[in-house]
C-alpha cells in the first residue's frame, strides 16, 4: 500500500497571500520611484470637490496634482481648485481658482460661451484645467484678477436667444 500525501488547502492560500502582499509591495515601490521624480514632491494632493448645481444635483469633480491609477500615480501639472457661482441678479458668473505660487503674468485664461481653460507655469510648478460651463457666457465681457494665489475672473452671463422659426400660413 503506498501512502499518499495530502495536499494541505492552506498551502495554496498562503503561496497565494505571499503573491499579493509581493505585488503590493511593488506597486507601493513604484509609486515612490513615480513621487522621487516629481520637481514638486513636498505638494502632492488630491481630492475631490463637491458642489451643487443650478439643478439641484450634486456635481462632483476630482481636483490634484496627482491621480492614482491601477497602483500607479500618476503625476503632472496641477488642476486648480475651481469654484464657480453665479449672481442671477447681478447676471454673472464668477470663477475662483486656487493656484499659490503662480506668477500674474504667466497665467492664461481662454474661454468660450461654453468653456474656460487656465493654465499657468512658473519653474517647478504648473497648472492646467478646463471647465465646462452650463450657462452660456460672454467671454468678451471677462474681468479678471490675481491676489495672493487666487484667480477670480467674472462673466456676464449671455441672455438666451429669442428661438429663430419660421411663421407657416395655413392654407
Amino acid at each position: 500500500m503506498t501512502w499518499r500525501r495530502r495536499r494541505n488547502p492552506f498551502e495554496d492560500l498562503w503561496s497565494e497571500m505571499t503573491r499579493d502582499f509581493w505585488e503590493f509591495d511593488q506597486a507601493i515601490n513604484r509609486m515612490w520611484e513615480d513621487l522621487e521624480k516629481d520637481p514638486n514632491t513636498h505638494t502632492w494632493y488630491y481630492g475631490y470637490q463637491v458642489n451643487i448645481g443650478p439643478d439641484g444635483k450634486p456635481q462632483i469633480k476630482e481636483f490634484g496634482n496627482i491621480r492614482p491609477r491601477q497602483g500607479r500615480l500618476e503625476l503632472g501639472t496641477r488642476e486648480p481648485l475651481v469654484d464657480i457661482s453665479v449672481d442671477e441678479k447681478e447676471g454673472t458668473v464668477k470663477l475662483i481658482a486656487e493656484m499659490p505660487g503662480a506668477n500674474k503674468d504667466n497665467i492664461k485664461v481662454n474661454a468660450t460661451e461654453n468653456n474656460v481653460e487656465i493654465s499657468a507655469k512658473n519653474g517647478g510648478k504648473s497648472y492646467d484645467t478646463s471647465i465646462p460651463l452650463n450657462i452660456k457666457i460672454d467671454p468678451n465681457t471677462a474681468d479678471a484678477c490675481y491676489t495672493n494665489g487666487i484667480l477670480q475672473v467674472t462673466f456676464k452671463k449671455k441672455e438666451p436667444e429669442p428661438p429663430k422659426g419660421v411663421n407657416i400660413k395655413i392654407n
